[in-house]
């Protein structure tokens, strides 16, 4: 079984595309969803193998070389030296001289889990130039890791106390290769003899469980694409009681039909008749909040600019708005008639200056 295909994404995914695949495949076989299905726990069962492989680094590099990721089980070389025993029958003994040579790699001396953060969650939401402009809402469904109930997200419970099955109450652990004989401190009991507590059934002692819900997250007005608006804590559960990590709704802005944005500031082009660019006058332009009048100077030429304060965006994070730049395009009208032909060839005689005369000379007029 492919995991990038059992995941839906590309095999060159990033770590957040990742998760999203499986947030996404996990809604759709997720056991709550379809219960008494069994063929949907075995999927949801895959698509969680599938997660852990290809979130790790290392375990993704192997699977990519055609590698297992799922290493067998092995049992570890005991190599702490407590002395030589050179009898058929193991005997108690005390010290040794190449304890730190061989140090940390007797069975079932590996440390127990500690606790570690959550991962971050991440989705991504697309909403209108309007949204963005007013602020809007999203309802996210989200597929977490959450805290484990029965522990409490610890990993495992508090039990009477008992003696360490393990090390059979001694504290320490031994074992012997060929003459050799080791001892460490007993790791299930760290040394104590004593047990009081033991691993959670439920969670399998990693302190947290699968769980769905959804999520309302408030957009801020002013938001453009690539905005993140992050949510502390609301990422997967830490394990045995680690910090949670967040959860991160990457934003996209749709495009205007009217307006080009520029960070906060908005631009907009607005026609004007020859007349109206002529003789000035009041022209109607186009807001986020609605039409508004404004008045261009006589002789306003095309590619003009005007600058209406504070007519633009919400600034994200900081009070006050962007502005409106309206520049302004010349509408040049189709001239049908000889009556209107000869209105303009008389106005040319009146305004006989040529606008290109300046750019023959190598000068802008």
């Amino acid at each position: 079984m492919d995991l990038y295909e059992l995941l839906g994404v590309p095999r060159r995914a990033t770590p957040a595309q990742i998760r999203r695949g499986f947030q996404k495949r996990a809604r759709q076989w997720h056991p709550d969803i379809n219960p008494g299905d069994p063929r949907a726990g075995e999927r949801y069962t895959d698509l969680q193998r599938a997660l852990e492989v290809l979130v790790d680094s290392e375990r993704r590099a192997l699977y990519d070389r055609g590698g297992n990721p799922w290493p067998q089980a092995q049992v570890p070389e005991p190599q702490i030296v407590a002395g030589f025993d050179f009898s058929v029958e193991l005997r108690a003994q005390e010290g040794g001289s190449f304890r730190e040579i061989f140090d940390g790699v007797l069975p079932g001396s590996a440390p127990r889990p500690e606790a570690t953060p959550g991962e971050d969650l991440e989705e991504s939401t697309r909403i209108s130039f309007d949204e963005a402009f007013h602020g809007t809402r999203r309802r996210v469904q989200l597929m977490r890791q959450d805290q484990c109930p029965v522990c409490g997200g610890q990993g495992d419970l508090a039990v009477a106390a008992q003696p360490c099955p393990q090390c059979a109450g001694a504290g320490r652990v031994r074992a012997r290769r060929g003459h050799l004989v080791f001892t460490r401190d007993c790791a299930e009991c760290r040394g104590t003899g004593r047990l009081d507590r033991r691993p959670c059934g439920e969670c399998g002692a990693e302190g947290r469980l699968m769980h769905s819900e959804w999520l309302d997250v408030q957009i801020p007005a002013g938001v453009e694409s690539g905005s993140r608006v992050r949510l502390a804590g609301c990422g997967n559960a830490g394990r045995r009681g680690g910090p949670p990590g967040d959860f991160v709704l990457q934003v996209e802005v749709e495009p205007h039909a009217l307006f080009q944005r520029e960070g906060a500031d908005l631009r907009c082009h607005v026609p004007v008749t020859m007349m109206e660019a002529a003789l000035g006058g009041h022209i109607d332009v186009p807001t986020p909040d609605g039409p508004m009048t404004i008045e261009i100077p006589a002789a306003t030429q095309a590619g003009q600019q005007f600058r209406l304060r504070k007519r633009g965006l919400p600034k994200l994070g900081e009070k006050g708005r962007g502005d409106l730049w309206v520049e302004v395009r010349v509408w040049v009208p189709r001239v049908d008639g000889e009556r209107a032909r000869e209105l303009l060839r008389e106005l040319q005689r009146l305004h006989p200056e040529n606008p290109r005369n300046g750019a023959k000379q190598g000068t802008v007029a």
